[in-house]
């Protein structure tokens, strides 16, 4: 889907956004480097995103929504529904290890725009609805290969939250660095499902 100019133009923010924030911390990134790593004005800069902290949270709803949407991707083919879960587990784990420098930055500093951030109860609640959102998702996508007695007892969006639950410890094994065997931490989620809730 072609992107508008304003669009293209937030995005290019962003990736120079998350560079500095990455190489630099939240603390030491400051608009000015923003504007001038972007060779933009800074009101221009301003009119993109109101302040630091919007920027910052921007780039996590971003790593967010592009995982959301590479897996709806994924789970539109027409393919063996264990091969695609299999492949959305592995686009999730590669994509945290492509990120990992600015996810470990993102949380060790995250305290600092929360302390800046006026409308943070909003992003919060926005971050949850999303996080509800692809969990149904992938709950209906699974729904056919789930076990019956599972489906009997737990709701579709619950039974997709097991498989997003299980990519946030991968998430955090991988900012820990502790994710050295991508296929063996595929293989591993994959038996849990199998041995949990999938038929």
């Amino acid at each position: 889907m072609a992107k508008s100019k304003e669009g293209i133009i937030r995005n290019f923010i962003l990736d120079c956004a998350e560079s500095l924030f990455t190489q630099s911390g939240y603390k030491n990134t400051s608009m000015d480097k923003i504007a001038e790593k972007c060779q933009i004005s800074k009101p221009t800069l301003y009119n993109y995103f109101p302040s630091k902290a919007s920027l910052f949270l921007g780039l996590f709803t971003r790593f967010q929504n592009e995982i959301s949407e590479k897996g709806k991707l994924i789970m539109g083919q027409k393919r063996d529904k264990y091969q695609v879960i299999e492949e959305f587990i592995d686009l999730s784990i590669e994509y945290m290890q492509e990120k990992r420098d600015f996810l470990k930055m993102m949380l060790r500093e995250h305290h600092l725009v929360v302390n800046e951030c006026e409308d943070i109860e909003e992003h919060i609640h926005a971050e949850i609805r999303k996080r509800q959102e692809t969990a149904r998702e992938l709950g209906e996508f699974m729904k056919d290969i789930v076990r019956p007695e599972i489906l009997k007892d737990f709701p579709v969006e619950l039974i997709g939250m097991a498989l997003t639950t299980l990519l946030e410890g991968a998430f955090w094994d991988s900012i820990k660095g502790e994710v050295n065997d991508h296929e063996k931490m595929k293989k591993l989620i994959m038996r849990l499902l199998k041995n949990g809730i999938l038929a």
